[in-house]
């Protein structure tokens, strides 16, 4: 069955982020759908967002290159193109643009077969994952009024953002301890805000907190980021990377050089949920967890981050994928988040379809 078409819109809207990090908050999200559609009518969706700071892209470029391989995609089987997806276009930069058209591929590929999107991955583990919450640079009183409903709801895990300001955000962390106590699991992000003897200054204050983990202390470019990870873990925290995970070679560098315990897997920034799948192996293979984290996209991105979530053998914790801005949504899905957990429904396919009247909605451009 043949790709006759192939649709791409591209998107922006004006949101007020309520998860501020030490970059800022987003004002305008840029997300890029793709929909493919075979010669019996059976589509596939797919979605990505471009992060200026991780995948060096726009939605414009994205949209323009997946435009221009259109006519190499029309007329292919679906499997045909999975397995010839970097001949359709130079992605070079473009991670983002070829996951948005690599998720639609695969959930074309597996409604077609009746299978869920997972089988790409080995099929699925398990049936729910359990979710974080995100708690920005708020006050510490804020802090706590926006954690209330969330735990009140079921979520028994907060990622708090730091990295701006060590005594406020050590502030920040402290005060939701003392609210929640030991119902709750805290782990914090700092996005690479820290110096390096901050962020040591910062794992001695909160080492009694009893973090999950410390995502990210220092960047990748500081030269001692190394020694400063192992340091943080020689002290008895955690430590979680993201910034400094790119590819499956630096995932298994850092896995190798004992100085990380934890790998968040934007499936964006490995290019598509296949590559992000073969990075997650390396941590699942020693034993170690990889979060599936979708801040920024809708329900089609996140339900193909919730079927390689899934698949992983390492499930000890909660993953990023509850993230949804206050907007209409653009897309529907059959799968379920309540009290804390993120739970698959019998669906082909990755579960999610878009709503083609409100993306056209959103949409600058689409052809």
């Amino acid at each position: 069955m043949p790709i006759q078409e192939i649709t791409v819109w591209d998107t922006a809207v004006e949101v007020e982020q309520g998860s501020r990090n030490r970059y800022g908050g987003a004002t305008t999200l840029e997300r890029v759908v793709v929909r493919l559609t075979d010669d019996e009518g059976e589509e596939g969706w797919g979605e990505a967002a471009p992060l200026m700071y991780i995948t060096q892209e726009t939605g414009s470029e994205m949209a323009a290159a997946l435009r221009e391989a259109a006519p190499r995609i029309r007329g292919k089987e679906v499997d045909e193109l999975l397995a010839a997806l970097d001949q359709v276009a130079d992605f070079t930069g473009l991670g983002a643009a070829r996951t948005a058209l690599e998720i639609a591929a695969v959930d074309l590929s597996t409604k077609t077969r009746g299978a869920p999107f997972s089988q790409v991955f080995g099929g699925h583990k398990r049936n729910a994952v359990t979710l974080d919450a995100p708690i920005g640079l708020l006050p510490p009183d804020e802090a706590v009024r926006k954690a209330e409903p969330l735990v009140e709801q079921g979520v028994r895990t907060l990622k708090v953002k730091s990295g701006v300001d060590m005594e406020a955000d050590a502030e920040r962390i402290v005060r939701l301890r003392e609210r929640f106590g030991p119902d709750i699991k805290l782990r914090t992000d700092a996005n690479g805000g820290y110096t390096p003897e901050e962020a040591l200054r910062f794992t001695d204050r909160m080492i009694e907190i009893d973090l999950e983990h410390f995502e990210q202390p220092v960047l990748p470019t500081e030269v001692k980021c190394l020694d400063v990870f192992r340091e943080i873990r020689a002290r008895g925290m955690q430590v979680a990377l993201d910034e400094s995970l790119f590819s499956i070679d630096d995932a298994r560098r850092l896995v190798d050089a004992e100085v990380v315990d934890v790998g968040l897997i934007k499936i964006a920034k490995f290019g598509g949920p296949r590559n992000a799948w073969e990075v997650a192996r390396v941590f699942d293979a020693a034993g170690k967890p990889a979060l599936l984290s979708s801040p920024y996209e809708s329900y089609i991105a996140k339900s193909a981050g919730f079927a390689l979530a899934l698949s992983l053998e390492t499930a000890d914790r909660a993953h990023e994928l509850a993230h949804l801005l206050d907007e209409e949504p653009y897309a529907e899905w059959r799968h379920a988040i309540s009290g804390g957990a993120f739970t698959l429904a019998d669906a082909a396919g990755h579960g999610a379809v878009g709503i083609p009247a409100r993306v056209e909605k959103m949409a600058r451009t689409a052809v």
